[in-house]
């Protein structure tokens, strides 16, 4: 890791390995088994770590989702808009600490950011704050990404298309294979007039995904986790967990998601700058242009080019042939041919001429 990329890692977070607070909200979530259980599938794995990292526009519902996920306010809950010299980016990361030698040390991490939307220039893309979060994420290895949006909106507009491909042309199309879509207020009480809770459901998260730009032909099949991080959210009477209107229990259904998507990979997410495009294209073609040339030459030039000389050849010897039957019958010696030195030599003194 080059010097830039350790400074990036230590300044999104502003936090040294040593500065980790313990996580106390773990204890005070309703759901703390059944995370710890899911957090033992990352440690039987090896993982030290489980770094989160937050997208998606204001006002959806990131930051409060940090602190449901801690059970505690570490974030400040307000719309994350970029301005002049703010940070893109806020860390969290806390530490288990339950006495549990299996457990204990495991940290987790949570990158919220702000919105990626523009409304003072006409709610276009914020690619300034895409950039700089792109920026300061370099080198830092991510496990999950949450996109976070919300249930409660009724359709996918155009600002949504171009946010979605402005964080693949940034951060790189791989990053929808590591992401987990979040919609937020799904705790709805009144799905649309003629709809039920689960077809509603359904509908919002299928035009989510067709709003992902392919790579290839393929979309990647996002993951998807309902989300209500009101404290009103109802609570099962058998397990004590927050529940949605069809019965999901829905901290453990996201941290089970976040947990399959980050074993499904064996290496995490790292943003690297991505080398210009055009430059990228020529460097791949001008091999494949100069093997092209070569195979013409060889294929169709230069077989025309042998063919024209040896029928130049051909007539030479049937002028000298005639000349030489010509001498014979004025009782003459035949012609000598000129040597290819000779007739070289001609050609010139006949061209300065």
């Amino acid at each position: 890791m080059s010097q830039r990329e350790m400074d990036n890692e230590a300044n999104i977070g502003q936090e040294s390995d040593a500065a980790a607070e313990l996580w106390t909200g773990l204890a005070r979530l309703p759901e703390k088994n059944d995370i710890i259980e899911l957090l033992r599938e990352l440690r039987g794995a090896g993982r030290k770590q489980l770094t989160i990292l937050l997208l998606g526009k204001s006002n959806v519902g990131k930051s409060s989702l940090v602190n449901s996920l801690l059970g505690e306010d570490a974030m400040r809950v307000q719309a994350f808009k970029l301005q002049a010299d703010a940070e893109v980016a806020t860390v969290v990361t806390r530490q288990v600490s339950i006495s549990d030698d299996e457990i204990d040390g495991f940290r987790i991490r949570l990158i919220d950011t702000c919105g990626l939307e523009d409304s003072e220039a006409g709610d276009t893309v914020n690619l300034t704050a895409l950039k700089k979060i792109a920026d300061d994420l370099r080198g830092v290895p991510i496990d999950v990404v949450l996109y976070v949006d919300r249930l409660d909106l009724y359709r996918v507009d155009s600002l949504d298309q171009a946010v979605m491909r402005a964080i693949s042309q940034v951060l790189g199309q791989d990053i929808w294979s590591r992401t987990v879509v979040a919609l937020t207020h799904a705790n709805l009480s009144q799905p649309p007039p003629g709809t039920s809770y689960d077809s509603y459901v359904d509908g919002r998260v299928r035009l989510l995904r067709a709003a992902v730009p392919r790579r290839f032909l393929f979309r990647p099949k996002l993951p998807t986790s309902l989300v209500e991080n009101s404290l009103l959210c109802p609570l099962s009477p058998e397990s004590g967990h927050r529940v949605l209107p069809d019965g999901t229990e829905w901290l453990v259904g996201l941290m089970g998601d976040i947990v399959d998507v980050a074993l499904a990979k064996k290496r995490a997410y790292e943003f690297r700058s991505r080398p210009n495009q055009k430059a990228l294209i020529a460097a791949l073609l001008l091999p494949l242009a100069v093997a092209g040339e070569y195979l013409l030459f060889q294929k169709v030039i230069r077989p025309v080019l042998e063919s024209n000389q040896r029928r130049v050849e051909a007539d030479e010897q049937r002028v000298w042939t005639l000349r030489g039957l010509q001498r014979k019958a004025m009782g003459l010696h035949a012609a000598n041919k000129p040597s290819d030195d000779v007739a070289k030599r001609l050609s010139q003194m006949y061209d300065d001429d």
